[in-house]
């Protein structure tokens, strides 16, 4: 017993030993490791605390430091690390220090290459295992054995200027292991990274995926070669095998790389393509026979690509979304990838020889070839069919569409460089040929829906004709026929439209309906994600997006319908038989015909010009329209004294009005101005308020109901402000001369003139049951009044001075209006020659 319990104590007493040793020596043992790296590194690391422990990594000894900040050579950020620790063997506590490897966690490894090929982490050279590292103060009897390394949550940024590749990544759990100070050793890999973005040449082509690194890698520093035995590369499904090698040059990068897989499915082969490109094609789900086999050769520099040779297979293949309510079946797809020679040095091609399937029953075939990356040479075909409702598929995801019906291809072909097709100069070197039919088309987006029952489009080289293309919306209904030219172009132009792209058409639009503001709204998002959007400044983005979309689209539109409309809307506005031209000019609409409404006729001239902000520019010509709808229809022109309520009558009027909207699209009162001249035929005026100030003058069944022959002026609206020149109004009640103006407000300023012996043979005389007008002439004396105020408390006075004042100023008004009219209809105004020599002369008479 005696001899077990002595056995015991010495177990305990050797594996106390260690721990003991630590707490003696474990400062020391770690100021000599910081010193040392601090010696090795010809660069300065900065350590906030470090310690020695030995539970953390038994059965080796760890160095923690803290808060660690590593130099690069170019003299930025090389490694920044929460915690480094360097693990050494149990002897380093009684002997020579030994460092075998490195442990980082929660760090940020940033790898930088400027254009000329110098790195930021050329920091050493190389020392072979065993050999001790640099001397100097603190450094003694430390020797660099690295064979292993680890990182946990590990960022890694990488910044390579020379071949313009950025990237950023975390190595979640990455374990390495090889004679790290070998010239050529072996590196062991076992590695989970989280790819967050690679970047090239501005296009991404990773983001957000995970990989799975295993495998052997002979690294010769001597020949600068990194040799792949090989490497597993796991994404998702897809298991690639990487063999070869690269070797890093002065311009870039030496490839000599082979890539093989049997598993996996196409929806990760695609996942490997820039997003820009595939869309929410991402997002298809697969299922299938897959095999690829691809070489890499060559240099990748800032002005060379490698050549990549390879051929990608899928067979008995099923392709599916999440967006899209069908699937296609029986999928047979070969794309090959060759580098061919030529005459300057060959050229890089990709091409899918073989592309077909079903969809609903419908086959569909396809090919494509791309030749020449740098300068790519494109030839197209397609034949079949396609339901509308896979077009989700193809959109990115922020893009919400719901397709149905059909469309189908008759020998679709398209051929040329894609220099040619994006510029609008060049299109007539690039051939085009084909039929597309369109049959129960229907496209639901914004809240709206948008039907395209039957048509069809022909290609011929740069014309795409149109045949009987119905449009239907809510509350529209119409047929487009026509050709236009420069629709590739314009579909390829970029955000900016930089290479001045417009779309030259000449088409007819005949129809039963026309609401503008229904075919406007489809270019504006909907009200539920206007409702979502949240705070008021988000909604006035979303707002101005729409604007700024309108206005790109309006910005390549060049061409004319001639249209026939049986009927047309806009809010209130409502008309018929509407018969003229539209004519669009890059971000500028011109409107010119005639159409029935408001139970007459109108004449329209009108230009609108789509920008940040819209203006309407409008010539109106109105024959013989129903005074009240006019009103209406206008919502009384923001004014509630004088409504369609209280008017009766039949009216011809020329207006010339400047609308303007803001950038939110709302109409801007502050800069709306209007001149026109109207007049109203047997009208009559009911229970018109401003009446009652004469209630001295008026029996009071006049009150009720006035009726006139013809009332006639000119008005002009600016500044919020409708403004009246003198106008003599001959009624059945009263005959006055009135001018003054009306705010937006509704704010008044009005000046009247009363013929006083009318007021007095009228009071006495009986009730005129005919309500016949009475004598247009001027009376033995005047009353004159002034009405001032808001709306809901104006003030009467009498004033003749003032009226007569303002009656002269209204004569250059009246002037100024007609001259602008004259101008602008290029026809003589003669609206109130009788009514104005009887103002004229009353002025005169009785000042």
């Amino acid at each position: 017993m005696r001899f077990l319990r002595i056995v015991v104590l010495i177990v305990v007493l050797l594996l106390l030993l260690p721990f003991v040793a630590v707490q003696f020596f474990g400062g020391p043992i770690a100021s000599r490791v910081v010193a040392a790296l601090n010696a090795r590194y010809p660069t300065e690391i900065s350590v906030g605390a470090y310690d020695l422990s030995l539970l953390r990594s038994f059965p080796q000894l760890s160095v923690d430091l803290q808060d660690v900040t590593v130099q690069g050579s170019d003299g930025g950020s090389l490694l920044d690390a929460a915690h480094l620790g360097c693990l050494l063997d149990l002897g380093s506590l009684f002997g020579k220090i030994r460092i075998e490897g490195f442990r980082v966690d929660r760090g940020t490894l940033t790898l930088r290459t400027d254009v000329d090929g110098n790195t930021n982490y050329q920091l050493t050279g190389y020392t072979p295992v065993g050999n001790a590292g640099a001397e100097g103060a603190g450094a003694t009897s430390v020797a660099f054995a690295v064979n292993q390394a680890r990182l946990t949550e590990v960022t890694v940024r990488y910044e390579d200027a020379q071949l313009r590749t950025d990237a950023e990544f975390t190595i979640t759990d990455g374990r390495f292991n090889g004679d790290f100070g070998a010239e050529t050793y072996t590196l062991q890999t076992d590695a989970s990274v989280r790819i967050d973005n690679v970047d090239h040449e501005d296009t991404r082509y990773f983001e957000s995926e995970t990989l799975r690194l295993s495998g052997t890698t002979t690294i010769d520093h001597a020949a600068g070669t990194y040799t792949f035995s090989p490497l597993q590369i796991s994404l998702r499904d897809l298991d690639v095998a990487a063999s070869g090698s690269l070797r890093p040059t002065e311009e870039g990068l030496s490839c000599n790389l082979r890539l093989a897989s049997t598993a996996g499915s196409l929806e990760d082969i695609v996942s490997l393509l820039p997003p820009s490109l595939t869309g929410s094609l991402t997002d298809l789900e697969t299922d299938g026979l897959l095999s690829l086999a691809a070489t890499v050769s060559g240099e990748w520099t800032q002005r060379d690509y490698p050549r990549i040779n390879g051929e990608l297979l899928f067979s008995e293949g099923r392709i599916e979304s999440p967006r899209v309510r069908i699937g296609a079946s029986d999928i047979e797809f070969r794309a090959t990838f060759a580098f061919v020679d030529g005459p300057t040095g060959g050229v890089q091609t990709f091409s899918v020889p073989e592309f077909s399937g079903n969809f609903r029953g419908e086959p569909f075939r396809m090919r494509f070839d791309l030749e020449d990356l740098k300068d790519p040479v494109i030839d197209f075909y397609a034949d079949g069919s396609l339901p509308l409702a896979t077009l989700p598929a193809f959109l990115p995801e922020e893009q919400e569409l719901e397709a149905e019906g059909m469309v189908y291809f008759t020998n679709l072909r398209l051929q040329g460089r894609y220099a040619d097709m994006i510029e609008p100069r060049r299109m007539s070197r690039v051939s085009s040929v084909g039929i597309l039919q369109i049959e129960d088309g229907e496209f639901t987006f914004n809240d709206r829906t948008l039907a395209l029952p039957t048509g069809i489009l022909k290609l011929s080289d740069n014309r795409l004709k149109v045949e009987n293309l119905r449009v239907a919306t809510e509350r529209s209904d119409f047929t487009l026929n026509g050709e236009t030219t420069n629709y590739l172009p314009v579909l390829l132009a970029d955000s900016l439209n930089t290479k001045d792209a417009a779309l030259k058409f000449t088409a007819s639009l005949r129809g039963t309906a026309f609401a503008i503001d229904d075919i406007l709204a489809l270019f504006t998002g909907s009200e539920a994600e206007k409702t979502d959007a949240g705070t008021p400044s988000v909604r006035d983005s979303l707002t101005r997006r729409d604007i700024a979309r309108r206005a790109r689209m309006t910005d390549v539109l060049d061409g004319s319908f001639a249209a026939e409309v049986d009927r047309w809307s806009w809010d209130r506005l409502e008309g018929q038989d509407f018969r003229g031209q539209l004519e669009f000019y890059r971000g500028q609409l011109e409107i010119r015909g005639l159409t029935d409404a408001m139970d007459g006729e109108f004449k329209v001239d009108a230009s609108t010009f789509f920008r940040d902000s819209t203006h309407s520019s409008i010539r109106l010509t109105a024959s013989s329209i129903d005074a009240p709808t006019f009103f209406y229809q206008l919502e009384n022109f923001d004014q509630d004294v004088l409504t369609n309520e209280h008017l009766e009558g039949r009216m011809n009027a020329d207006l010339l009005l400047d609308l303007y909207y803001d950038e939110l699209g709302d109409f801007d009162y502050d800069r709306f101005t209007a001149l026109g001249s109207l007049e109203i035929l047997d009208g009559e005026l009911r229970d018109f308020p401003l009446l009652e100030n004469f209630a001295f003058a008026l029996k009071s069944a006049d009150l009720e109901r006035v009726r006139f022959t013809r009332l006639a002026n000119y008005l002009e609206i600016r500044d919020r402000t409708i403004y009246l020149p003198a106008m003599f109004i001959q009624s059945s009640a009263i005959n006055l001369t009135l001018s003054g103006s009306h705010t937006f407000d509704q704010y008044l300023e009005y000046y009247v003139r009363v013929n006083a012996g009318q007021v007095i043979a009228n009071k006495i005389a009986r009730h005129d049951d005919r309500y016949d007008p009475l004598p247009a002439r001027n009376g033995f004396f005047n009353l004159y009044y002034t009405i001032e105020g808001p709306l809901e408390d104006y003030r009467v006075e009498t004033d003749k001075r003032a009226v007569l004042a303002d009656f002269r100023r209204s004569t250059y008004r009246r002037d100024r209006i007609r001259n602008r009219l004259e101008a602008a209809f290029r026809r003589p105004i003669t609206l109130l020659d009788d009514n104005e020599a009887e103002n004229d002369d009353a002025n005169e008479g009785f000042e």
